[in-house]
């Protein structure tokens, strides 16, 4: 019969530990390598610049030094264009007439405006801008003093009713008054300030060319109370 050798698998402890003799095994396998020499270290003949010499001993030098360079100018900007005023002006009023420009009507003689103190600023604004719907208009063309007052009175009156905020009140430019001056328009700021369109008017401003320029006023109408609706409704 043939003997069987069985290996030790077992460690004193009783557990199987395969890689215990692993770094004495690895130890004896690298100490029988060869060993080879390390190659020489460069030791240097000459120093640098008999090197370059040498290097560069084929090469002609240049004639002249910067023969191929690039001159430099100096930047020079486009004269500055100077454009009389009347130039100026007259292309201006040729942009507004073809609709191309923007005129600013606060900055006109003929412009108006008025407000109450406490009045938000971008709301008035936003009415000088004519950005505000237009809910109702009233032409005043053609009547006298007293019925241009009257007629505003019923319109405001009917504005209230209808809860109407933003309103505008045509009042023309007066070229076809005698005097070719505009008459209901001063007559219509002094009304507007008066106590009794006062409490009815937050705010007016002429309106923008598209709605009738200086020949029109928007007005901001203030949001009356449920007490005061049923006031105008009777009325």
């Amino acid at each position: 019969m043939h003997e069987h050798k069985t290996k030790d698998r077992a460690s004193p402890s009783g557990f199987y530990q395969p890689f215990l003799r692993l770094r004495e095994n690895l130890l004896q396998s690298c100490s029988n390598l060869p060993v080879k020499p390390c190659p020489p270290r460069f030791r240097a003949t000459d120093d640098e610049s008999s090197l370059f010499a040498v290097a560069m001993q084929e090469v002609i030098p240049l004639d002249r030094q910067g023969a191929h360079s690039v001159p430099y100018y100096a930047r020079q900007c486009a004269p500055v264009v100077s454009v009389s005023e009347d130039v100026e002006t007259l292309c201006r009023l040729t942009e507004l007439v073809d609709g191309k420009g923007h005129f600013d009507l606060s900055l006109s003689d003929e412009y108006v405006e008025g407000q109450v103190p406490y009045l938000d600023p971008r709301v008035a604004a936003a009415l000088k801008a004519g950005v505000l719907p237009i809910q109702d208009y009233r032409d005043l063309h053609g009547l006298t003093v007293a019925g241009a007052q009257d007629c505003l009175r019923q319109f405001l009156a009917l504005a209230a009713a209808r809860d109407y905020r933003t309103v505008l009140v045509v009042h023309g430019r007066g070229r076809n008054s005698p005097d070719h001056l505009p008459v209901l328009k001063s007559h219509l700021q002094q009304w507007l300030t008066m106590k009794r369109f006062r409490r009815q008017v937050l705010a007016f401003a002429s309106a923008q060319p598209w709605d009738g320029g200086v020949g029109a006023l928007y007005l901001l109408l203030r949001r009356l109370q449920p007490c005061q609706k049923r006031e105008k409704r009777r009325i």
